[in-house]
């Protein structure tokens, strides 16, 4: 093809829209001169070959060369999804390990599509052992290395070992750890979730929790709840009420962290198969309740901390931005108008701002304009620029060769697809367009977030305090907490068709109404459209907390004073805000030097570090109640006289995780009532540290008793010896006790004792003998 043509049919949107629209991949290869249109030939010719399980043929072409094995096709499938027996599935798994991980449009990887075509128990269990299963003799088969593929939870939730049938499925079951081994461990809590990776094949607890929970026929593939199932869930949904509990009394802390940690990893453990509504409902009303047990607790502690601030940075912080908003867009007047939000009521911020003071800023590029004619070699080489070459910064997963690229730029994943994106938006936008652009930003953050965190550090260096980054969540010595990388993309796409149906909304209302507009307004309209994955600035975030607030001032005044300053704030402080699910906190956008790119904007939390701590333990309920821990189900909050019914009790927080106040000045900006509240807290968490201290006391006191009790022999009465004291009262002194010595001295001076004891009893034994005798 004539360089000029290929430019040209580039160039065509037209054309551009059907390569999309039909997922033509090797078309789009050889459009952007990727491969040539005659290497296609050895490619088809080895899958029509592959199709027709022609084992020898299929050696010969891949002896001759020229196929590539990594070639997708519109479906997503490589040659290897098109196997029908195992030797040919062996084979190209030889040539191209790689590919045997690669799902298709279905999610579906090559074994899995050899499954469906050829389930049996010969490969099951050549694909379990690693080849054939040996006859007799073991309890267990031994485990190869792709067994993990064959128990492997699908985007469905379904495993290939769960549609095993008949024979198959009896073999299977002989080789996994049965539901007692569960069992067990859930009544250990302390060996959660650790304990669970010694159940058989090792490493494997959480495909094998699901294979017993949803194994069944009925239940993945029917979406009903068997009676074994229900009985499994329920005796499951024990567990998590006690780790709930633990968690709850939070002392000892490191057993309820940890309890916590095991509680999120079973929850995520646990969606459940894509066919089931709800898999947890045999114990959903429970657990409800338990989650808000623990969400009502982490909400009265942040009332409390918010409670007690005070001082001159605390009055600030409670009406910052001014006494009626607590959000503003460009609160110092830093950044340039935007002639694209011109005819917006509520402007905001985007990626590739402009300072009003100049400067070099970040430049979309080119082919994102609405109105731009393109090269669609020219995506590609700009998302190579700053993602990669297999574009694994822009996807934030490892990719295999340039078709695999191609693939991911057409399939337009995570609702930009064809067949996915929602047709009001498409009518002013090019989907794919906006899916690129969210890539390229995607790309750009990632491989840049570094420098972004060490720019932030930097930046925050002249506090009185040096930003100490965190090496776990945990890190109660660290107060620097940024983001281990960039937001995911799946994420950002999410974000991306909110902005979308936002600017919809606001065309719809203001520039197009739906009997048309003027061809200024819908131009005006597409751009907007267009610019969306730019309106998404919090792909690079930092938390930093602080002791109070105080230290929070300052550090927002040396944001304020650095390059390029503050350009958005969202103050959760504000006394007039909506009280944020997961504490206050103060929200700055502020850009970060980089490289030739221009300044990218990091979303900077600042935080009180009670509130980050509390929000550690607030972070499983809020989740839970969003539904992030669910397939499907968004579960409804109960009420707080239905949580009062199930604990009998009306709820008041343990006296023992009222906070203390951390602030250096008096209360005297605090109102009455507020004042009033606080005292009474504090009483009654005196109340409680005293009660809790005689409970210690009385604990020891019969501990010893118990212990003494123990240790001293049992005695007949007669054989105490009462002896007169000076004061002419009597004192009964018991036999010696007859317990191990700590010490030879101790032992020697026991056992003098005992021979005296032993000599005075003997006399006066042989006493009574003479004068019965006599």
């Amino acid at each position: 093809m004539p360089p000029e043509v290929g430019v040209e049919l580039r160039q065509d949107e037209r054309l551009r829209g059907l390569l999309v629209q039909s997922s033509a991949i090797q078309e789009t290869e050889v459009l952007l001169g990727l491969k040539s249109a005659f290497g296609q030939q050895p490619h088809a010719a080895l899958v029509e070959q592959i199709t027709a399980d022609s084992y020898d043929e299929v050696k010969r072409l891949l002896d001759e060369g020229g196929a590539d094995l990594m070639q997708r096709d519109p479906h997503g499938n490589l040659p290897a999804h098109h196997c029908r027996s195992i030797s040919v599935y062996r084979l190209l798994a030889v040539m191209e390990p790689k590919a045997m991980q690669v799902r298709n449009k279905q999610g579906q990887t090559p074994l899995e599509c050899l499954w469906d075509r050829a389930a049996s128990i010969q490969l099951l269990q050549e694909f379990w052992c690693g080849g054939p299963a040996p006859v007799g003799g073991e309890d267990h088969a031994p485990v190869g290395p792709e067994a993990g593929q064959l128990l492997r939870l699908d985007e469905h939730g379904v495993s290939l070992c769960m549609r095993a049938e008949g024979k198959a499925r009896d073999w299977l079951l002989e080789q996994l750890g049965p539901w007692d081994d569960f069992s067990k461990y859930f009544k250990m809590l302390e060996s959660l979730p650790d304990g669970l990776n010694k159940i058989s094949p090792e490493g494997h607890w959480r495909e094998v929790l699901a294979f017993h929970l949803f194994g069944e026929v009925d239940v993945w593939k029917d979406g009903k709840l068997s009676a074994q199932c229900q009985v499994r869930l329920e005796e499951f949904g024990v567990c998590l009420k006690l780790l709930c509990q633990r968690v709850l009394k939070r002392t000892p802390e490191p057993e309820a962290r940890h309890a916590l940690d095991a509680l999120e990893i079973l929850l995520e453990a646990t969606r459940g198969p894509a066919k089931l509504l709800d898999a947890r409902e045999p114990y959903r009303k429970e657990l409800n309740l338990e989650m808000l047990n623990l969400a009502t607790q982490c909400e009265a502690i942040h009332e409390i901390l918010y409670a007690m601030m005070s001082g001159q940075a605390a009055t600030w912080l409670k009406g910052f931005v001014d006494e009626k908003a607590w959000e503003k867009l460009d609160p110092f007047g830093l950044v340039k108008p935007d002639p694209i939000q011109q005819r917006r009521q509520r402007q905001k911020l985007r990626m590739d701002f402009e300072l009003a003071a100049g400067g070099r800023h970040l430049a979309a590029p080119a082919w994102v304009r609405a109105d731009m004619e393109f090269d669609f070699a020219q995506v590609l080489r700009d998302l190579r620029h700053v993602g990669g070459a297999a574009l694994e910064q822009c996807l934030g997963q490892e990719t295999c060769g340039d078709a695999d690229v191609i693939y991911r730029m057409l399939e337009g994943a995570h609702g930009f697809g064809p067949d996915s994106f929602p047709s009001d938006l498409a009518s002013f936008c090019e989907p794919s367009v906006a899916f690129w652009y969210a890539l390229w930003l995607r790309g750009l953050c990632q491989g840049r977030h570094d420098l972004v965190i060490k720019g932030l550090q930097h930046a925050l260096g002249v506090l009185d305090f040096k930003p100490l980054q965190a090496k776990h969540p945990w890190d109660k010595e660290a107060n620097f907490f940024p983001a281990m990388e960039a937001m995911g993309l799946e994420e950002l796409c999410a974000k991306v068709l909110e902005e979308m149906r936002d600017i919809y909304g606001e065309i719809r209302e203001t520039l197009v109404p739906e009997g048309g507009g003027d061809p200024d307004s819908e131009a005006l309209a597409r751009h907007l459209m267009a610019s969306a994955p730019g309106f998404v600035v919090c792909m690079n975030s930092a938390t930093l907390i602080f002791e109070d607030a105080d230290g929070l001032s300052e550090a927002f005044n040396v944001l304020k004073a650095s390059f390029g300053g503050i350009l958005q704030v969202w103050n959760a402080f504000h006394k007039k805000a909506p009280v944020a699910d997961d504490g206050r906190r103060l929200k700055v956008w502020v850009p970060v030097k980089t490289d030739r790119y221009g300044p990218l904007l990091a979303e900077v939390t600042l935080m009180l570090a009670d509130d980050y701590w509390e929000n550690c333990w607030h972070r499983l309920p809020l989740a839970y109640f969003c539904g992030g821990l669910d397939r499907h189900t968004t579960p409804t909050r109960p009420s707080t006289d239905a949580l009062e019914k199930y604990t009998k009790v009306k709820f008041q927080l343990n006296p023992a995780l009222i906070p203390e106040s951390k602030s250096k000045h008096i209360a005297s900006d605090v109102d009455e009532e507020t004042q009033r509240k606080m005292r009474e807290l504090q009483e009654r968490k005196a109340r409680e540290e005293e009660r809790l201290r005689q409970e210690e006391i009385k604990r020891k006191r019969e501990e010893l008793e118990r212990k003494l009790k123990e240790a001293s022999a049992d005695f007949d009465p007669d054989q105490c010896e009462v002896r007169e004291t000076p004061s002419g009262g009597t004192m009964i002194i018991r036999p010696p006790v007859e317990v191990l010595p700590k010490t030879k001295r101790c032992e020697a001076l026991q056992m003098k004792k005992l021979e005296q004891f032993n000599k005075k009893k003997a006399e006066k034994e042989a006493a009574k003998q003479e004068e019965a005798s006599g």
